[in-house]
């Protein structure tokens, strides 16, 4: 959703290969009408209006699921190096910037598959039994995992491995704490390392506590331990980001600083 200009296609191109491989939200997406070749026209008239005709999808959330995810595959198999402004200025809103474009398109469009497949997977969740913890589902050796805690529901791909069985996920951790300023304080010291260890147990458990890891992590943004540290805390959100998305946030607050 924070793609930019110049890494949309990459990007999207990512999106559809992850959903096409994970079998139970493909098979949803096909029990929904799966890809629809009306949209082949539709797409050919966003693009030649140039601006003046959107995408017109349907109420009905089968039908939408089915309209979003064939504009994104007939987007991605031209193989455009970038999206077509076509496409873009449709979404524009009178502003003519290339990445927030970009970012209008994937807000009406990309965004709405994206909520229909959070919501599909929440509900089997809850259909299985909201007192679990977790719900596994197999995808070509790798696995999903959707973690329930009261209100968030968090998606896993862990590729069969849990989190603290890959080296990197120590080595991280333990960069994060030999990167701590030598000038910081005994208590400001005391309180990195406390926040380190309480982030390092609770993504090394099947369900992290989102909250608390945000906490602890904005703990640290606040501790002036230099650049090395920053970028060492920016290297676990991103690595940890793809067992536990809603780290997202917490590598680009790290990357902006």
């Amino acid at each position: 959703m924070e793609a930019d200009y110049s890494s949309s296609i990459d990007i999207m191109e990512r999106f559809l290969d992850y959903i096409e491989k994970t079998e139970f939200i493909m098979n949803y997406i096909k029990s929904c009408g799966g890809f629809s070749d009306k949209m082949r026209e539709d797409f050919e008239s966003v693009l030649r209006c140039n601006g003046s005709f959107r995408f017109k999808l349907s109420i009905g959330k089968e039908k939408e699921i089915s309209e979003i995810y064939s504009i994104i595959k007939i987007l991605c198999e031209r193989k455009y190096q970038f999206i077509p402004k076509g496409l873009l200025y449709a979404y524009s809103n009178g502003d003519k910037n290339n990445d927030i474009m970009v970012k209008n398109f994937n807000r009406n469009i990309v965004s709405i598959l994206i909520k229909h497949i959070e919501n599909y997977i929440e509900g089997e969740g809850l259909d299985m039994g909201s007192d679990t913890k977790t719900v596994t589902y197999t995808n070509n050796g790798g696995q999903l995992i959707v973690a329930n805690d009261e209100s968030n529901v968090h998606v896993v791909q862990n590729n069969g491995k849990d989190i603290k069985e890959f080296k990197e996920f120590k080595d991280l951790f333990d960069e994060m704490r030999n990167s701590l300023s030598n000038d910081l304080s005994n208590e400001d010291k005391q309180s990195a390392n406390e926040s380190i260890d309480a982030i390092e147990q609770e993504l090394g458990s099947n369900a992290p506590n989102e909250a608390l890891v945000t906490t602890h992590f904005k703990l640290l943004k606040k501790i002036d331990s230099g650049v090395k540290f920053v970028s060492a805390c920016c290297s676990i959100a991103t690595f940890a980001n793809k067992f536990y998305p809603f780290l997202d946030q917490i590598a680009l607050m790290f990357g902006q600083m």
